[in-house]
């Protein structure tokens, strides 16, 4: 792992809530691509987890292979259909990820104009164009979220697969000065609360261009005329 990826923190909510023990390695970011090849794994991302002679990366396979080696409690229901609704808002949540990664990196290249956060962007597709529209999704993101957890699939007494992997992304979210006033007070800030906690980065200034925000502020108006 390495400190701030918020995938790597699906893991380690997903560890801690089958309570399996584990060791963490911590690499360093950019180093870590040769490290992982070096030591065995195929790809080149975090989290990457050993589990005896077998090496799984990607939050999605992380998620099978720990209700594989520890059943209770477990990550998906054992209803085929409530499990199919589980894993399509899993896949979601990665989804979302990536979009919180891009709008990451966009803000990265702002903030640190140097040769790592430039090579980082692009190695992320971290353009203006997807960053602009990563924003744009938001509203229709963030509905789908409060939705899911009106319908219970989300947020219920016994957290699933998809919890976890929505909810750190969510909160990631919330450690952008430009994006928190859109989630404050929505259920979907609550959930990430209750799921991951704060994010550990917090920035208090804007640095994504104001434009970017239009549609969530035309979304948050429409609201406040609907709840009126």
């Amino acid at each position: 792992m390495f400190a701030g990826s918020n995938a790597v923190r699906t893991a380690e909510l997903m560890l801690a809530h089958k309570a399996i023990a584990y060791e963490e390695v911590v690499l360093r970011r950019g180093a870590h691509m040769f490290v992982l090849r070096a030591h065995g794994f195929r790809g080149v991302t975090v989290p990457a987890l050993k589990i005896d002679a077998r090496r799984v990366q990607r939050t999605r396979a992380i998620s099978r292979a720990l209700d594989a080696l520890e059943p209770e409690p477990p990550l998906f229901p054992a209803d085929p259909v409530a499990r199919a609704a589980v894993e399509d808002a899993e896949r979601w949540g990665e989804e979302l990820q990536d979009a919180l990664r891009r709008l990451f990196y966009c803000a990265v290249r702002r903030s640190r104009p140097d040769l790592s956060g430039r090579l980082a962007a692009t190695r992320h597709r971290a353009t203006d164009a997807a960053g602009r529209r990563d924003a744009a999704a938001l509203p229709e993101r963030l509905d789908q979220i409060d939705a899911w957890i009106a319908a219970g699939l989300l947020d219920g007494r016994e957290l699933n697969a998809a919890d976890f992997q929505i909810a750190p992304n969510v909160a990631g979210l919330l450690s952008f000065a430009e994006f928190a006033p859109f989630i404050e007070g929505r259920p979907a800030a609550a959930h990430a609360r209750r799921v991951a906690g704060e994010h550990p980065r917090r920035r208090e200034d804007p640095i994504l261009p104001d434009e970017w925000l239009e549609p969530l502020r035309s979304a948050a108006s429409s609201s406040s005329v609907m709840a009126r």
